[in-house]
């Protein structure tokens, strides 16, 4: 009888071998829980040699991740999701996480990126993706038949196919094996979080410090302190501090005995590891947000604002802006308050990447110009692609406003993502960064009044280093209704002003940026003046809050509006009726590659 179970053991064992051989990860989790609760993504791709970027809808089965488009062909592809677009009762007052104390820019408000090929299904596995599908969005079902659509999926590339950061110290790649292999769990971290989320090449959690060793993390001035009266968590804790063992240097503290620390490195200087060089591969730490995030939203309200901020923001529901397609795009962009930046991979060819950004138009919709700020960090995959390509994509949807959020907490009043009447609009162009003090310190002031909950966006970004930047606009793909693409050109789209006695219920403010200046304190939600050095003194019909530099730049981008939009008329009349018409050719000049040295810089 021995002889006859030997073999059968052999082969259990085996067994037993290969499934074991790829463990179920934290992250691996996390990745697998936010696409499971995702509705919908952030597409981008190349298109002969061109930028694109724009929302579609997702469904997941067992981790495999279906479209449903008007595309029969196979395409290198990058879909970007936010856990910021997952609750709904978020939405209002830029909040993420459990208990909706993080900004969606914060590194604890998980963001992943996944590349692979996305193509159509056959065989089986269509059925398998409409079934998916239909289950996620039963408006699917009666979509026209003579419209094209198609139930596709995308591959997850093996190697380094996913890229999340979800905590403080980095973000990094994990293999589709990892993904794969785990179930969907969601890790909230609060506070400074218990563990780090830095991937190694090898997808396994760095243990870089014995249990117990640590620092305390003063979020004041950003330094791991290393002191008698701080060592050990109790005290660290007392003192404001978040006692972690992810400091680069550290303390090896007994705790809690008092005992005097064994290392004194009082200015290791921040909490992150590893490097931060882009998103390669190689070390496969991919850099990123390296604890840009440095203390707890503070004190806010219920609404979202911060409460020494003067008057906190009132959600109104959307206009009806009937025809006015101008207008409804940048009410669009002025009420996002996060954005999915797409990118040229700089190290990966023909590949492209996505990266979530909180955004600021200004310090609400009547003070809006049409061109958000963001801010990105030195050591950020997206810095790096931007420092080798300036071009980028900044993609919005109504499916991730309050403003559209229906009384039983439905995103765009129960319409699909992908369905027209949730409109969704991207702006390609490149990257601008800000170089003035004046220009910075309008963005300070516009993330101050939009981001409560991330004050270092208001004072200058991540002590890793960065900068502010806005976008040059080229070019707007804008759906918003049945039979196709408005055409919106740039040049309408930036003259375009809001008329505040038609939008009696949106709170008055005035432009933030551009040239302009905030009177008072940059709480308060006050009048703009034109600063004394930017003031056009040769037009008096100009309208005193306007500087000349707004002025040249609205010229500006007339012109190049003008020039450009007269090449756009030829839009698609159907939605994603095929990848290569998504967006008409519009015979614009390439744009040229803004060749900048970055290093992969360490995290201090």
């Amino acid at each position: 009888m021995s002889r006859n179970i030997a073999p059968v053991l052999s082969v259990l064992l085996l067994a037993l071998l290969a499934t074991s051989s790829v463990a179920s990860t934290q992250d691996g989790e996390e990745a697998r829980w936010l696409v499971k609760t995702s509705r919908w993504a952030t597409l981008s791709w190349l298109e002969n040699k061109d930028l694109k970027s724009f929302v579609t809808s997702i469904a997941e089965s067992d981790g495999r991740i279906f479209f449903y488009l008007q595309e029969k062909t196979t395409f290198k592809a990058t879909i970007t999701l936010s856990e910021a677009q997952t609750n709904s009762t978020q939405f209002f007052g830029a909040k993420c996480g459990p208990d909706g104390a993080l900004d969606p820019q914060d590194p604890r408000c998980a963001k992943l990126s996944i590349f692979g090929e996305v193509s159509p299904c056959e065989g089986d596995a269509k059925q398998v993706a409409l079934n998916a599908l239909y289950a996620t969005h039963p408006q699917m079902k009666d979509w026209p038949e003579d419209h094209g659509f198609t139930a596709c999926e995308m591959k997850i590339k093996e190697e380094n196919g996913l890229w999340m950061i979800a905590n403080f110290g980095g973000g990094g790649y994990m293999n589709a094996a990892d993904y794969h292999s785990s179930d969907p769990v969601y890790h909230p971290v609060k506070g400074f979080g218990g563990r780090s989320r830095q991937l190694t090449s090898s997808n396994s959690f760095i243990e870089r410090r014995l249990e117990g060793s640590a620092s305390c993390y003063n979020p004041t001035n950003h330094v791991c302190e290393c002191t008698t009266e701080k060592c050990g968590k109790t005290l660290c804790e007392s003192g404001g501090g978040f006692w972690s063992d992810m400091c680069q240097g550290s303390c090896d503290c007994v705790d809690p005995s008092g005992n005097a620390p064994t290392q004194v490195t009082s200015q290791s200087g921040g909490h992150g590891g590893g490097h931060g060089g882009g998103h390669g591969e190689g070390d496969g730490t991919g850099g990123g947000e390296h604890h840009e995030h440095h203390h707890e939203g503070g004190s806010g309200d219920e609404n979202g604002g911060h409460q020494h901020h003067g008057s906190p923001p009132k959600m109104v529901p959307r206009p009806d802006f009937g025809d006015d397609a101008a207008g409804h795009a940048r009410w669009i962009v002025a009420k996002s308050l996060w954005t999915t930046i797409s990118t040229i991979s700089s190290t990966n060819e023909g590949e492209t990447f996505g990266n979530i950004r909180s955004v600021a138009d200004g310090a609400c919709f009547l003070g809006s110009s049409g061109l958000p700020y963001f801010n990105v960090p030195s050591p950020d995959p997206t810095a790096i692609d931007i420092g080798s390509d300036h071009r980028i994509v900044l993609s919005f949807t109504e499916a991730s406003l309050a403003e559209r959020v229906s009384g039983d907490g439905i995103p765009c009043e129960g319409k699909d993502a992908e369905d027209p009447t949730c409109a969704k609009i991207s702006l390609i162009g490149h990257a601008k960064p800000l170089e003035s003090d004046e220009e910075i310190e309008m963005a300070e002031k516009a993330f101050a009044a939009q981001h409560p909950r991330a004050p270092w966006l208001a004072t200058g970004g991540g002590h890793t280093g960065g900068k502010y930047y806005s976008i040059h606009l080229h070019e707007i793909v804008f759906l918003r209704n049945y039979g196709g693409f408005a055409t919106v050109s740039p040049d309408e789209y930036m003259n375009w002003k809001p008329d505040p006695s038609k939008y009696g219920e949106e709170q008055a403010c005035a432009m933030v940026g551009h040239g302009l200046k905030k009177e008072g304190n940059s709480g308060s939600m006050g009048k703009y003046q034109p600063s004394a050095s930017t003031t056009s003194s040769t037009d008096s019909s100009t309208d005193s809050s306007f500087s000349s530099y707004a002025i040249m730049l609205v010229i500006t981008a007339s012109f190049v509006g003008s020039f450009f939009g007269g090449l756009l008329a030829e839009k698609v009349t159907a939605y994603w009726r095929s990848r290569r018409n998504l967006y008409t050719t519009t015979g614009q000049t390439e744009i040229d590659s803004l060749k900048l040295t970055v290093s992969k810089a360490e995290s201090c």
